[in-house]
């Protein structure tokens, strides 16, 4: 009923601004976008993937999981077809306010919030944006601003190159300031669907309690052809709130725990290629679909917690064409894991590892793809991932065992997909 009453809404709203439709904005005039894709897509993989979104959003290959007979329980293919990602979204534009250009936007995919709530109606951007001529305020839902959105990958999938590309949406305020060709971008971030991972399992706790959101600044370069810049983001997290002692009692700590990450990115336009990258160096970037996360120590000799990052650094490459109606493109990344291979300390003990990938030593991703765009809003799209992970051991596996194997794997997913735009403005 209630993604019914979305969809009902907004085209009562659509409906109702197109009483008058002349060719300019003025003053007092309101505009009304409606928008949208729908984007079907059929894929198979060779083998099980650490995944979400029934496996559309795909991270890495599954290691190397044997059976008593010595089998390979995570070598069995898979294919499946989605249509998920359809979305809807609404674009306001109003009268001037305090001298800025006013636009307020709303969208939302069936994706859902997790995996338990696919096919639901999910909220994806939801902001207020004011922009003077060289001042902007954005306050809602919108991408982390690790993900750089006018450089994002032209990949078709839903992961959109993570986990080396960072995909992600927080609510957050965000102040930018132009002048000539150069920005600086401060934001501060809250979570909402992409939640730590700790001690209580994946939740917004523990940056609510650290009561300091997650910060990022950020310096751009415009020309009429290149985007550059480099960014800083500050993340603190409040693991626990209280340790249990031998006995069962419950004893508050305050312990928080701060994480330090760097991503440096471009794109370069030229007649019509286009090569857009960017370089990620991070420590405890879980929650940007990202690779990485914590471990938990607990000193035996002082019974306090300690918190210590997983390290990784990424890079990933996108190449693509505009040749008529074609659209060929190749995107390749690559991560390496630059944590220590053992982390166990003598007096301490590991009491918690939260992340993802942090059992993988080093990973790439290579990616082909030809798209065919029509001018009509429909486009068909063909693309091939590979991925390769070499697994370091585990944690909680020192070394390897007849049910563990790890090792290195691979796998090729092959996609097949339709996307049909839809975009149309109303004025009143």
């Amino acid at each position: 009923m209630k993604r019914i009453s979305l969809i009902v809404a907004l085209l009562l709203v659509a409906f109702a601004a197109g009483a008058a439709t002349p060719d300019t904005l003025s003053s007092k005039q309101w505009r009304f976008t409606l928008s949208g894709l729908v984007n079907p897509q059929a894929f198979i993989d060779t083998r099980q993937v650490v995944s979400g979104r029934e496996e559309m959003m795909l991270f890495y290959p599954k290691p190397v999981e044997l059976d008593a007979d010595g089998n390979d329980l995570n070598a069995v293919p898979s294919f499946n077809m989605l249509a998920i990602t359809a979305r809807l979204a609404l674009t306001i534009e109003g009268p001037d306010v305090l001298g800025a250009h006013v636009r307020g936007y709303i969208e939302g995919d069936y994706t859902g919030a997790s995996d338990a709530s696919i096919n639901l109606f999910r909220l994806r951007h939801a902001y207020i944006d004011m922009r003077w001529r060289h001042h902007e305020l954005l306050l809602g839902q919108y991408w982390y601003p690790m993900v750089v959105h006018e450089i994002m990958p032209a990949t078709q999938p839903l992961n959109m190159g993570a986990p080396f590309h960072p995909y992600a949406r927080y609510s957050q305020a965000r102040y930018t300031m132009r002048y000539s060709n150069f920005e600086v971008i401060a934001a501060a971030c809250f979570q909402l669907d992409n939640k730590s991972q700790g001690a209580l399992g994946s939740s917004t706790t523990y940056l609510k309690h650290s009561l300091i959101p997650e910060f990022n600044l950020q310096l751009r370069y415009h020309s009429d052809r290149l985007l550059a810049g480099a960014a800083c983001n500050l993340l603190v997290i409040k693991p626990r709130d209280y340790i249990t002692d031998s006995a069962g009692g419950k004893h508050k700590v305050n312990t928080r725990y701060s994480s330090l990450s760097f991503s440096a990115f471009m794109r370069y336009d030229w007649d019509k290629w286009s090569i857009k990258a960017q370089t990620i160096i991070s420590d405890n970037l879980y929650e940007g679909c990202t690779l990485g996360g914590y471990y938990e120590l607990y000193d035996m000799m002082t019974g306090d917690y300690d918190y210590r990052p997983f390290h990784f650094a990424t890079l990933w490459v996108d190449f693509g064409r505009t040749k008529g109606h074609w659209r060929p493109g190749l995107f390749v990344g690559g991560a390496y894991n630059t944590s220590p291979s053992t982390i166990h300390l003598a007096t301490q003990t590991v009491t918690g590892v939260y992340g993802r990938g942090y059992d993988i030593d080093w990973m790439y991703r290579i990616q082909p793809r030809i798209g065919y765009v029509t001018n009509f809003g429909l486009s068909f799209w063909f693309e091939v991932e590979h991925t390769f992970a070499a697994y370091r051991n585990t944690l909680s596996d020192p070394a390897p065992t007849a049910r563990h194997a790890y090792g290195r794997v691979h796998n090729e997913r092959f996609i097949l997909g339709a996307v049909y735009n839809f975009n149309h403005t109303f004025r009143h």
